[in-house]
């Protein structure tokens, strides 16, 4: 769903708000330089209605995208908010300070640590839904790159396919079937790495939602 639907329409702007939470609380958690959780931390719902204002201010003409333009409008909000409960101090980060300028090296590894951090934490809570842990992907990861890169092809192959994805997140489970005739490979093997190709669809469904790891996997590579 893109920011004009959300814009225009009540129904569609309460739908973006919610696909864009894991993004927000990135944001937040990285300016507040400690991860951040929903229904405990006063910085969420603020950095959720500054979204919500970011919605109606976006100007796509002036070249940013709609994430830039949000991040901005989130650390405003939230360095607002802490000034007026005067818990700014020494922490406080001037906008201009904050990336991709980097200018303070230790800073920006440290924000993307926290990033880095919330995504991860995110990404287990989603892959929970599915009874799949780091445990479970640690134990059907090929220990061979080239099996591995034959598993990416084989995500990235069903990722091309959005109906396909679909049936899977909404079942939990693969057509092996379908896919070996799609991939080539067969169904005992792609049975052995059930849970880890479900992972790397995961990712790949919300590669917005968790880019370090779509990255990583890399997902985003054709």
């Amino acid at each position: 769903m893109d920011y004009l639907s959300a814009k225009s329409d009540p129904v569609s702007r309460n739908q973006f708000l919610e696909e864009y939470k894991s993004f927000v609380r990135k944001v937040a958690s990285a300016h507040c330089r400690r991860l951040l959780d929903w229904g405990r931390d006063e910085e969420l719902s603020i950095a959720m209605m500054a979204l919500d204002s970011a919605i109606d201010g976006y100007r796509p003409d002036r070249g940013a995208k709609f994430e830039t333009f949000a991040s901005i409008v989130i650390k405003r909000r939230l360095i607002d908010y802490q000034r007026s409960i005067k818990k700014l101090a020494e922490r406080e980060v001037a906008v201009e300070e904050i990336p991709p300028s980097m200018q303070d090296a230790t800073w920006g590894e440290e924000y993307l640590r926290l990033e880095r951090a919330a995504e991860l934490e995110e990404y287990a809570s989603f892959l929970d839904k599915y009874g799949i842990s780091f445990t479970d992907l640690a134990r059907e990861s090929p220990s061979q790159q080239a099996v591995r890169n034959r598993m990416f092809r084989v995500a990235r192959l069903v990722a091309g396919k959005p109906e396909l994805v679909a049936k899977i997140l909404e079942q939990g489970r693969l057509p092996l079937e379908q896919i070996a005739l799609l991939t080539g490979e067969t169904a005992k093997t792609l049975g052995k790495r059930r849970r880890y190709l479900i992972a790397l669809l995961l990712a790949a469904a919300r590669k917005r939602d968790f880019p370090f790891i779509s990255s990583y996997l890399g997902i985003g590579r054709d």
